[in-house]
């Protein structure tokens, strides 16, 4: 391998290419270009504004909001400012760059639906400064991006010193976070359940729109972290003592305890048919995927409760939201939650 994951080899030269599906993911996520701006929000404008909401889906509807502009702030920091000076190969290299835009085009996509329905700003960003579930979450994203960062200052002050053990440990630890628990569940959650159960009931369809096509960019950050991963084995085996894989186990059941803690904060009660307890058996579903597209044994045997998201997530052929043209989407174009 010429252009191993850490290393300093050339990182310039992005072709020949070593790893050519980073390449190849890149150009599929060229292809799924969006603008929040292409969704009307007028709907959800007249719902927030008239008498047709309980104060229960007020609570849920703002939650969401508070937890997912907050967190894309945070995972387009962590890939700008951490991932992409710890790993070598530019075509890596690259896709991250382009995760980071497409991180902050989520973060317009939030911030669009909030200056349309005229919702307060600084309610809804400093929210998880209140609430002790929603800065649990913070916190351990934090925690672990700091770890990797200590990796990264000692590749800035002595790039020629090989990674320990330990250190090359931390950051697939790290990557293994971002990529499949902080996106692959947390955001997945967060994306296509409360607010999409809303929508099936004719409420706040422009927002769950927007949230429609992040999740489709966020299909492919996980896949691209799935791939990764594995090139993170097949280099480094040694990294994957069974010390490190229960470490691994052991995050994805805080993954799912501090899950648990924020959805009965955003939904004490069920709504519309939509429970927090189906929910978290739900999260766990997906824990379980995760941990099996590493070749680990699933932890809680759990179920998927809701069978309505593949419908509701399909992006099979959408027209341009002005009725101008028919746009095709080349990736991410059946988006059913077995996958």
């Amino acid at each position: 391998m010429n252009k191993p994951l850490f290393g300093t080899s050339d990182s310039l030269q992005l072709f020949p290419l070593a790893y050519p599906w980073a390449w190849d993911m890149y150009l599929e996520n060229m292809d799924n270009h969006w603008s929040p701006r292409e969704i009307s929000m007028g709907t959800d404008v007249a719902l927030w504004k008239s008498d047709r909401l309980t104060e229960e889906e007020r609570h849920l509807f703002l939650s969401i909001m508070a937890q997912l502009t907050t967190f894309d702030v945070q995972r387009g920091d962590e890939t700008a400012e951490t991932l992409q000076g710890l790993l070598n190969p530019p075509e890596i290299k690259h896709y991250l760059k382009r995760l980071a835009d497409e991180e902050a085009l989520h973060t317009y996509s939030y911030q669009f639906i909030i200056e349309n329905m005229e919702l307060d700003q600084q309610e809804i960003y400093s929210r998880y400064e209140r609430v002790p579930s929603m800065r649990a979450r913070v916190d351990l994203a934090k925690t672990i991006s700091t770890r990797a960062q200590h990796v990264l200052a000692k590749r800035i002050l002595q790039p020629e010193a090989p990674l320990t053990l330990r250190e090359k440990q931390e950051v697939i630890f790290a990557a293994i976070f971002w990529f499949l628990g902080f996106e692959g569940i947390w955001f997945v959650m967060g994306l296509t359940g409360p607010i999409q159960n809303l929508a099936r009931q004719g409420k706040f369809t422009g927002a769950a729109e927007q949230f429609q096509f992040i999740f489709r960019d966020e299909v492919q950050h996980i896949r691209f972290g799935q791939y990764l991963i594995q090139a993170f084995r097949e280099q480094h085996p040694e990294c994957f003592t069974e010390g490190f894989l229960r470490g691994v186990q052991g995050l994805f059941q805080k993954v799912i305890d501090l899950e648990a803690d924020y959805i009965r904060y955003c939904l004490p009660d069920p709504i519309l048919g939509y429970s927090a307890e189906d929910h978290v058996e739900t999260a766990k579903w997906y824990a379980d995927l995760r941990l099996k597209q590493m070749g680990l044994p699933p932890l809680f045997n759990a179920e998927h409760r809701f069978p309505w998201m593949s419908e509701q997530l399909s992006l099979r052929k959408e027209k341009n939201f002005f009725e101008t043209r028919p746009t095709e989407y080349r990736t991410g174009n059946a988006l059913r939650w077995e996958e």
